[in-house]
């Protein structure tokens, strides 16, 4: 099993920017393995092994919300199997949209009525070695989004490190 930490949200993140005045934010970091992998192959490899409770979470999610007249987001299973690099800006990674990509960093987002969401894929060093971080910020536009992050703030730190812990990348 992979070790993750709770971390800052790295300085060097384009995310960096939107934490002033965020009404969530969190970030994990774990073990790069292969450096070599680019940003995009960590999060495929990453989603790839989501956990199964997690997909019945998200099935249950998209459904509740579906009856509040939100967007359902999709779920997570049976993520493209197609390369990293076929994708580009405006494609969808599971269920988010890629913003933007360098060399280091991956940006993907969802954009709702109720609710804006950044999640950054970023390699790093740490102590010499290389790591990732996958954070995640959202900012809230209404008392929906505000009544739905309340158990969401509670179980999205639960999933990600379960999804990290889960992938040796």
């Amino acid at each position: 099993m992979v070790d993750v930490i709770e971390t800052a949200v790295p300085g060097d993140s384009v995310l960096q920017a939107a934490l002033a005045d965020a009404d969530f934010h969190d970030a994990y970091m774990a073990p790069l393995i292969d450096a070599t992998l680019s940003p995009k192959e960590i999060f495929l490899r990453v989603s790839r092994m989501t956990p199964a409770w997690v997909g019945m979470a998200m099935s249950l999610r998209n459904r509740f919300v579906r009856l509040l007249g939100l967007k359902a987001v999709g779920g997570t299973s049976g993520q493209s199997s197609k390369p990293a690099d076929s994708y580009k800006v405006g494609d969808r990674l599971g269920i988010f949209t890629m913003i933007g990509c360098t060399e280091n960093e991956l940006l993907l987002g969802i954009d709702d009525l109720h609710l804006d969401v950044r999640v950054s894929v970023l390699k790093v060093r740490h102590n010499g070695s290389g790591r990732y971080v996958v954070s995640t910020v959202v900012h809230v536009h209404n008392w929906l989004g505000h009544a739905y992050m309340v158990p969401v703030g509670r179980i999205h730190p639960l999933i990600v490190k379960a999804m990290l812990r889960r992938c040796e990348v």
